[in-house]
C-alpha cells in the first residue's frame, strides 16, 4: 500500500480528535529525536499508537517503516491491537514487538552472517537451568559448588550471565578482565587471592555456558540483543539496510531499557535520529532485570536538541492521590528527570500531574496491633465499600504486596469469607490443585507403585473414591508390609469391605491406567494427559460448574499441557520417564512453574498481586499492605553475584540506588489507585520485636497514626463514579484467522469449546504431516530462489519456458528430501506403521513436486506471507503459502493441500482463496489473476479467480459471521459429519448419534 493510499484511508482529523495539547504535540512531532515524559495514567499508549498511525497517514512512512518496541508481550499486543483499529482496511505487518522478538527476527534473517544458525532454539529460564544441570560437570566449579548443595548457585550464576549480556559483555571480555585482576594481585603481592579466584571461576563458567549454547545451536534471551549488536558492528551493510528500512523508531517504557538495548536504539537511529522515546523515570522498577535508569537520564545528552513533551494530565486518579504521590517521589531528587532537565534557574520541566476527573479521593493509613487485625480489617473495609453502592464490584479492589509470601494471609481470609479473589502470581503453576492432580496421574503412569501419587488420583474429582473405601485400601497396604497401594487395588475384588461404588471407581481407574499406559508409549506424554482429562471426566467436571475457580482451572490445565508440548517439541526422543525427571529437576531448582494471567478478563474478583505485577494496571481502590520496616522498603537483595563495576557500562547515578528503586516501586503502587488509596501496617507480625512502620509512611506524614479499627474511617469514604465501563466476562478476540471463521460456520458451539474455553484437544497425524510438508516446501522454495539468483539470475525469468534438466537446478532432489527429514514432526501418529506410511507418502509427493518445478519453472514472489485485513470492524490475520510472479507480470496465489484432491470446487471451498485475493489487493497492493489449490497428493491443481461480486459477497458473509461471534452467540449446530469429526463430541450433550 502506498503512502498516498494510506493518507486517503486514514482520517487525520479523526486520528487527532480527543488529544490534549501536549498529546497532540507528541503525536505530530516531525523529524528528529523526541522524549515524551509520560507520567502515570496520562494516556501514554494512546499517544504511541496514534503517532504510529499519524506517521503512516501523513505519508512520512509506510507501515513497515515504523519500528515500535516495548518490553512485555502483553504491552506489544495491546499496542498492536490499538494500531490495528486506527489503520486502513489492508496493510502489511507492522514492526510492533518486544525488544526480544525484534532481535530474534533480525537474527533469523541475518544471523548466518555472524555464524549463527537461523533456526536457533530460544531457551527460557527453565531450559537454561536444565541445560546447566544436565552438563554440570563441564563448569569445573569450586567456590560455586558447595559440597552439601552442589547446585545451590546455578540460578545465581545464570542471572549473573544475564546481567553480563545486559551490558554486552562477552565471555572473552570477562576472561580478559579476570586475567588482568589476577595479574594485578600478583604484582602487588596481595595475599587476598579469593576475589581473583572467584572472578576467574565466574568468567570460566560464563565461557563454558556460552560454548554449550553455541554447540547446541541455542540462544538465551540475553544473547538476542548482544548478537544483534555484534551483527551491526561487524556487518555495516546490514546496519545500513536496517537504518533505511526503519525511518522512524518509537521506544515505549524507555526507562526499562538496559545498556545493550539503548546501544541498539542509538545504532539504528543513525544520523537522522528519528527516535521517539516514551517513559517515566519515576516508574523505573526493573533494576533486578538489568534496566538502567541512566538511559532516560542520559537521553538529552546523547540526542542534543531533542524535543521534550511532558504529559501531565492524568485520566486515572483523583487529585489527592496524585498530590501525595508527587510529594513522595521527590525524595529521589536529584536523580530525577525533573531536576536533571531543569534550567540554570531551576525552571523548566514539571512532572506534577493534574487530575482530569473531578471528585474527592480518600487516602488513609490504617494501623493495627497485629497482622491478624490488619488482614481482618482490610477485608472489612473492602466489604463495606463494596456494599455502599450497587455500582461497585469485587474487581474494583486490589491488594498489593511487596513479595509473594505476604499474600497468603490475605488470600486465606478472602477464602474464609467467601469473597471471590484471584491471586495473580507469576510462578506457582505446579502447586495448583488441578495441575497437581495431572502431575500425580502422570507419575502413576510412569510408576504404578508411586503410592502417594495414586492416593491423590483416588481423591481427585474424576474418581472421588468414598472415604471408607480409601481408608480400607490404605490400611490394607499398611498391614501387608511391602505392598504398594497399587498392588492392593489389583486384588480389590478380594476385599469385601470395599463398597460397590468403590469397586466401580477402582475398575474405571485401572482401565484408564491400562489404556493410557499404551497411549503414552505410542503417542506421547501430552496425548496421554489430554486423554485422561477427557476419559476420566475431569473436563466434564470443570465445565459443569460455571464458576471463576473452574474457569481458572481450565486455563491452568492448558498452561500445563503447553509445558508438556514444549518439552516434546524440544527433545529428539521425548518420553514420560524423562519428562518426569526434568520436571523434578525444575522444581528442585526452585522453579514452581510460570503462570500467565490477564487481569482484564475473567469473572468479578478481588485481585491480589505484587506491586511489580500491578505495573500498567489500575483499580478504583488499592490497598498497599504490610508497610513496615524491612518489608517495604526491603533490605538490599542478598545472594546475587554482582557484575564487577569495571564491566558495568551504564552511568550509575550517585546515591542509594536500592532505596531509590524501592521508592519508585512504592510510587507505582500508589498511582494504581483511582478513587481510594489505603496504606496498612501492624506492630506485631509474629516476631519477638514490634515492627517499626515503613520509613515511607514517615515520608508521607503518617508517622503518628494511632492503632484504630477501620470503622472510624468508613463514614468518610465516598465512592466517586468511574467513567470506565466494566469489561464483560466474554471478550471477543482482537483478531481472527480463517480457521476460526470455518470453525464458527461449522458449529458455533464447537468454536466456543476451541476458541473461547480453549479446551485441549487430541492431536492428529494429518496435522503433523501438513505442518511438515508446508515447512519443507517453504524452506525448499526459499533456498531455491536464493541459489537461482546467485547462480543463474535469468533461469526462472528470461527465455522460453522449456523444461529444464534437474542437473540445471542449483538444488537437488536429494537436498529437498534432506530438508523434508529435517522438518519432520513425529507427533500424533498412532504407531510406527502409520508414521512410516505418511513419511513414504511425503517423499512421493516431494518427488512429484520436484518434477513439477523442473517442468513449470515457477517464479516465487513471496513465501509464507503474513497479512492483516480489516473486515466488519475486526482484524483478520493470515499467511499465504506462496505468491508466484506470472510471465505477464501479474500474480498467482498458491495454497498447498495435503488432503484428498477435489475435482470440482464448491462455493465454500473457494472462500479461503477469495479471502487471500482480497488481502493481496488491500494489504499487499497486488492484483492476482489466478488462485490455485495445489494438491500435493497427486500434484493436481484447481484454479479460479474471483470477480468483484464474489469478493463483495464474501465480505458480507464474513461480516455477518463476525457480528455473531462478537455478540457471544454460540448455539449448537449438530450434523452427522460435524459431530463425527468433532474434537469435543465426547463432552457435548448435543452430539448426534451415528
Amino acid at each position: 500500500m502506498t503512502s498516498a493510499e494510506n493518507e486517503e484511508n486514514i482520517d487525520v482529523g479523526e486520528l487527532l480528535d480527543g488529544l490534549n495539547d501536549r498529546q497532540l504535540q507528541a503525536v505530530t512531532h516531525g523529524d528528529g529525536p523526541q522524549i515524551i515524559v509520560a507520567g502515570a495514567g496520562t494516556g501514554k499508549t494512546m499517544v504511541v499508537t496514534r503517532r504510529v498511525a499519524w506517521l503512516v497517514a501523513t505519508g512520512r512512512a509506510k507501515p513497515d517503516q515504523v519500528l515500535a518496541l516495548t518490553f512485555t508481550d502483553k504491552s506489544a499486543e495491546e499496542m498492536e491491537e490499538r494500531v490495528d483499529r486506527l489503520m486502513p482496511m489492508g496493510y502489511v505487518d507492522l514492526w510492533i514487538s518486544t525488544f526480544h522478538s525484534f532481535c530474534q527476527r533480525i537474527l533469523q534473517e541475518y544471523g548466518l552472517q555472524i555464524g549463527l544458525p537461523n533456526d536457533f532454539r530460544l531457551l527460557n529460564e527453565i531450559d537454561q537451568y536444565l541445560l546447566v544441570r544436565g552438563s554440570f560437570d563441564r563448569f569445573d566449579l569450586d567456590y560455586y559448588r558447595p559440597a552439601g548443595n552442589p547446585t545451590k548457585f546455578v540460578q545465581a550464576l545464570l542471572k549473573h550471565f544475564s546481567r553480563a549480556k545486559d551490558e554486552a559483555v562477552t565471555p572473552d571480555e570477562y576472561l580478559e578482565y579476570a586475567k588482568s585482576v589476577a595479574l594485578d594481585k600478583d604484582r602487588s603481592g596481595s595475599a587476598d587471592t579469593d576475589e581473583a579466584s572467584r572472578l576467574q571461576e565466574q568468567a570460566n563458567a560464563y565461557h563454558a555456558y556460552q560454548q554449550l549454547l553455541l554447540e547446541r545451536g541455542d540462544l538465551d534471551f540475553g544473547d538476542l540483543n548482544m548478537y544483534v549488536l555484534e551483527l551491526l558492528k561487524k556487518r555495516p551493510s546490514v546496519l545500513k539496510e536496517l537504518r533505511e528500512r526503519f525511518r522512524y523508531i518509537i521506544i515505549d517504557e524507555f526507562q526499562d531499557t538496559n545498556w545493550a538495548q539503548y546501544e541498539l536504539v542509538k545504532a539504528l537511529a543513525g544520523d537522522i535520529k528519528n527516535v521517539t522515546v516514551v517513559g517515566d523515570d519515576d516508574q523505573s522498577i526493573y533494576k533486578f532485570r538489568g534496566a538502567s535508569i541512566s538511559n532516560i537520564l542520559q537521553f538529552k545528552d546523547d540526542f542534543p536538541g531533542s524535543r521534550e513533551v511532558v504529559l501531565n494530565v492524568n485520566y486515572r486518579s483523583l487529585q489527592e492521590i496524585l498530590d501525595i504521590s508527587y510529594r513522595f517521589i521527590q525524595g529521589n531528587n536529584p536523580n530525577r528527570l525533573e531536576i536533571r532537565l531543569a534550567g540554570p534557574n531551576g525552571q523548566g520541566l514539571s512532572k506534577r500531574l493534574t487530575a482530569y476527573r473531578p471528585g474527592q479521593a480518600r487516602v488513609a493509613h490504617l494501623h493495627y496491633a497485629t497482622l491478624r487485625d490488619e488482614v481482618r480489617e482490610t477485608m472489612q473495609v473492602i466489604s463495606e465499600i463494596k456494599g455502599s453502592s450497587v455500582e461497585h464490584t469485587w474487581s474494583d479492589f486490589a491488594i498489593l504486596v511487596r513479595s509473594h509470601s505476604q499474600a497468603d494471609p490475605f488470600a486465606a481470609e478472602l477464602q474464609r469469607r467467601g469473597i471471590p479473589f484471584q491471586y495473580l502470581a507469576l510462578k506457582g503453576l505446579y502447586a495448583k490443585p488441578v495441575v497437581l492432580d495431572c502431575i500425580a496421574y502422570l507419575k502413576l503412569l510412569d510408576n504404578y507403585h508411586e503410592s502417594s501419587a495414586l492416593y491423590r488420583v483416588l481423591v481427585c474429582p474424576p474418581y472421588s473414591l468414598p472415604g471408607p473405601d480409601l481408608i480400607e485400601l490404605t490400611h490394607t497396604a499398611d498391614r501387608l508390609k511391602g505392598e504398594s497401594l497399587y498392588e492392593v487395588i489389583r486384588r480389590r475384588h478380594e476385599l469385601t469391605a470395599i463398597s460397590s461404588e468403590g469397586q466401580t471407581v477402582l475398575d474405571r481407574l485401572m482401565g484408564h491406567l491400562s489404556e493410557h499406559t499404551d497411549i503414552v508409549r505410542r503417542q506421547g506424554v501430552r496425548e496421554a494427559a489430554v486423554r485422561w482429562l477427557y476419559d476420566s471426566g475431569y473436563v466434564d467436571h470443570l465445565k459443569a460448574a460455571d464458576t471463576a475457580e473452574k474457569h481458572e482451572s481450565l486455563a491452568l490445565l492448558k498452561q500445563f499441557l503447553d509445558r508438556i508440548k514444549r518439552y516434546e517439541d524440544t527433545h529428539d526422543d521425548p518420553n514420560l520417564r524423562h519428562f518426569m525427571q526434568e520436571l523434578e529437576l525444575e522444581r528442585e531448582g526452585g522453579n514452581a512453574g510460570a503462570l500467565a494471567f490477564d487481569v482484564s478478563t475473567g469473572p468479578d474478583m478481588v485481585r491480589i498481586m505484587t506491586v511489580h505485577s500491578s505495573k500498567g494496571l489500575e483499580f478504583p481502590y488499592v490497598f498497599v499492605v504490610n508497610l513496615v520496616d524491612q518489608r517495604f522498603p526491603t533490605n538490599r537483595r542478598g545472594g546475587e553475584i554482582e557484575l564487577p563495576d569495571a564491566l558495568t557500562k551504564e552511568i550509575v547515578p550517585e546515591g542509594d540506588m536500592h532505596l531509590e528503586e524501592e521508592r519508585r516501586l512504592f510510587y507505582v503502587a500508589m498511582t494504581r489507585a483511582k478513587d481510594g488509596l489505603f496504606l496498612t501496617s501492624a506492630e506485631d507480625y509474629g516476631g519477638r520485636r514490634k515492627k517499626k512502620p515503613s520509613r515511607f509512611l514517615f515520608e508521607l506524614g503518617f508517622d503518628r497514626t494511632p492503632i484504630a479499627p477501620s470503622m472510624e474511617l468508613l463514614e468518610e469514604i465516598r465512592p466517586t463514579p468511574s467513567v470506565d465501563a466494566k469489561p464483560p466476562d466474554y471478550r471477543p478476540p482482537s483478531s481472527f484467522s480463517f480457521s476460526q471463521l470455518e470453525a464458527y460456520d461449522r458449529c458455533p458451539l464447537q468454536y466456543r469449546f476451541a476458541h473461547v474455553l480453549r479446551l485441549p484437544v487430541f492431536g492428529k497425524a494429518s496435522m503433523s504431516f501438513g505442518k511438515t510438508m508446508h515447512a519443507t516446501l517453504e524452506k525448499f522454495m526459499s533456498e531455491l530462489a536464493i541459489r537461482v539468483s546467485a547462480k543463474q539470475p535469468g533461469l526462472f525469468v528470461d527465455g522460453p519456458k522449456d523444461p529444464i534438466k534437474p542437473s540445471d537446478l542449483p538444488l537437488t532432489l536429494k537436498e529437498l528430501l534432506q530438508t523434508y527429514e529435517g522438518c519432520w514432526i513425529n507427533d500424533w501418529y498412532r504407531d510406527d506403521k502409520e508414521r512410516e506410511d505418511f513419511r513414504r507418502k511425503g517423499r512421493q509427493m516431494l518427488e512429484q513436486f520436484y518434477g513439477d518445478v523442473t517442468a513449470e519453472r515457477p517464479v516465487p514472489f513471496l513465501l509464507e506471507q503474513d497479512f492483516r485485513l480489516k473486515l466488519g470492524g475486526c482484524v483478520f490475520r493470515g499467511k499465504i503459502d506462496r505468491i508466484d510472479l506470472l510471465p505477464d507480470g501479474t500474480h498467482e496465489i498458491v495454497d498447498y493441500k495435503t488432503g484428498t484432491p477435489k475435482e470440482k470446487l464448491s462455493k465454500d471451498d473457494k472462500r479461503q482463496l477469495l479471502l487471500y485475493q482480497l488481502a493481496a489487493g488491500r494489504a499487499l497492493g497486488l492484483r492476482p489473476t489466478k488462485l490455485t489449490f495445489h494438491y500435493l497428493k497427486d500434484n493436481s491443481r484447481q484454479s479460479f479467480i474471483g470477480d468483484d461480486a464474489d469478493l463483495e459477497k464474501l465480505e458480507e458473509e464474513i461480516e455477518a459471521t463476525l457480528e455473531e461471534i462478537v455478540s457471544g452467540s454460540f448455539p449448537p449446530k449438530p450434523s452427522a459429519i460435524n459431530c463425527r469429526n468433532c474434537d469435543f463430541a465426547g463432552i457435548c450433550e448435543f452430539k448426534l448419534k451415528s
